[in-house]
């Protein structure tokens, strides 16, 4: 299998500078294609590094400056994305069923204050709302806890409907009273499903395509379950980087995470597979109000209730609108993203200005993921045209061989991170987990190595932080 590539600390000074030169000598007078140039940059370079496996897409004032494809939609086959190329694209998809919503709502077909009852009768919680729903309020349970106290056999793919019949059949009391509180939660997303089929008349699938993807132009983007997508073509296998076996695996395949096949036959809140082309698409017709009115898209970028974790905490002072979710930033921007093993998904739009950035990676687990980087290194190049390549995490480069390496190759690597300064982060908390789950897995002596080579107070560079 073919490695990426890597860069030394000196020759990738030796690459900014040249391209510096390039970019102060050729681009004086073209705004766009300094930016477009200096984006390639970033993402070749992640890409290089292992930092980035993916499409990206950016636009700026409806034009798209910036396009790429990299690495390989089948790593096994070494068969390279493209940008018709078909990702899971995981909680994305709630913004397509929120607009459903809202699509129904300017129809007259259901009010967004209407109790989920008054569609859904015999639904067992009478005092929420479809507005609820939409801003994470209601205070369901997950999905995978019904599932569990059925006794799913999470080797068969789960259905809305099986969800549902175990949701009514359990009656789980509520995390808290509807309204107080806003916890990110998918159920609730199916539940909105449901009621888009029972007030349109039509399949939620069906009626996607007829509302929203041929209303937008989106000529590839469908809803999948695992069977149904192995028919399709062009679609990008979900990998991960498997600390046991020292490779890049296919998610689904991993036993820790092959649960998610019961869950692919959701649809509401997951399972749309698209294209970076097709998600463009969709925003576009967003913006040109072909979708729901600019009266309802204003309703739905509102802030709610301030988001919280199951820990009561917000990290970022987020809150949900319809589908979105809504930064706490001077300026208008929304974000809607999924994450599932294998993939991750992202879209951020300043409305202010009229900015969107949407990619779709192939190659995602949390904890081995340069996700968080991107948006900052890219609002760095818009906003300011400073390129500042993400460094390499310590963390994540010392997990890619903390089970298979030996101690010699731990060591090395340890001095490698220590020596580069300017190449990696020491990222305390990071290592933390590492050392954590090495003592798990009785490795020791690799994780007393780790402690004892990163003593010294360690801070985490800002580029580091999460938008």
């Amino acid at each position: 299998m073919k490695q990426p590539a890597t860069f030394s600390g000196f020759s990738l000074t030796v690459l900014i500078l040249i391209f510096c030169f390039v970019l102060a000598t050729g681009c004086r007078n073209n705004p766009d294609r300094e930016k477009a140039l200096l984006l390639d940059t970033l993402f070749t370079t992640m890409h290089a590094r292992g930092q980035f496996n993916g499409n990206v897409l950016i636009a700026e004032n409806g034009k798209i400056i910036y396009k790429n494809c990299l690495g390989y939609a089948n790593r096994e086959k070494q068969i390279p994305l493209n940008e018709n190329t078909l990702f899971n694209t995981g909680s994305v998809s709630k913004i397509f069923t929120a607009i459903a919503i809202q699509q129904l709502d300017e129809k007259g077909l259901l009010e967004i204050s209407d109790p989920v009852e008054k569609h859904l009768p015999g639904f067992p919680y009478p005092e929420i709302t479809i507005h609820h729903l939409l801003i994470h309020a209601a205070g369901l349970p997950e999905d995978s806890h019904l599932l569990q106290n059925c006794g799913w056999d999470r080797s068969k793919i789960a259905k809305n409907k099986d969800l549902l019949e175990a949701l009514y059949a359990q009656k789980p009391t509520l995390r808290f009273t509807p309204g107080q509180s806003s916890v990110y939660n998918n159920l609730g997303y199916v539940v909105l499903a449901h009621i888009v089929e029972q007030a349109s008349g039509l399949d939620f699938k069906e009626y996607l395509h007829q509302n929203i993807f041929n209303s937008a132009k989106m000529e590839r983007t469908s809803i999948y379950d695992m069977e149904e997508i192995k028919q399709a073509d062009n679609v990008a296998k979900g990998y991960l980087f498997y600390p046991f076996t020292g490779q890049y695996e296919e998610a689904i395949k991993i036993p820790e995470f092959s649960g998610g096949y019961a869950v692919s036959g959701f649809y509401g809140d997951g399972n749309v597979y698209s294209t970076v082309t097709d998600l463009y698409r969709f925003y576009r017709a967003l913006d040109a109000g072909k979708l729901i009115t600019g009266e309802s898209f204003e309703k739905a970028i509102q802030k709610h209730i301030l988001a919280h974790n199951l820990y009561g905490e917000n990290e970022y002072g987020v809150s949900f609108g319809y589908g979105w979710s809504i930064a706490d930033a001077p300026v208008t921007i929304i974000q809607r993203g999924g994450e599932l093993p294998g993939y991750l998904s992202n879209s951020i739009w300043n409305l202010d200005n009229d900015r969107l950035i949407i990619y779709l990676m192939n190659d995602y687990l949390a904890y081995l993921s340069y996700q968080s980087y991107i948006y900052p290194a890219y609002a760095r190049i818009m906003h300011q045209n400073l390129l500042e390549i993400p460094k390499l995490t310590a963390s994540v480069e010392l997990t890619k061989i903390a089970v298979t390496g030996s101690l010699e190759e731990m060591k090395h690597k340890i001095q490698e991170i220590k020596e580069q300064p300017d190449l990696y982060d020491k990222d305390i908390h990071g290592l933390q987990f590492l050392v954590h789950k090495l003592n798990e897995l009785d490795l020791t002596e690799k994780a007393a190595l780790i402690m004892d080579a990163f003593q010294e107070p360690v801070s985490t560079s800002p580029i580091n932080q999460a938008p």
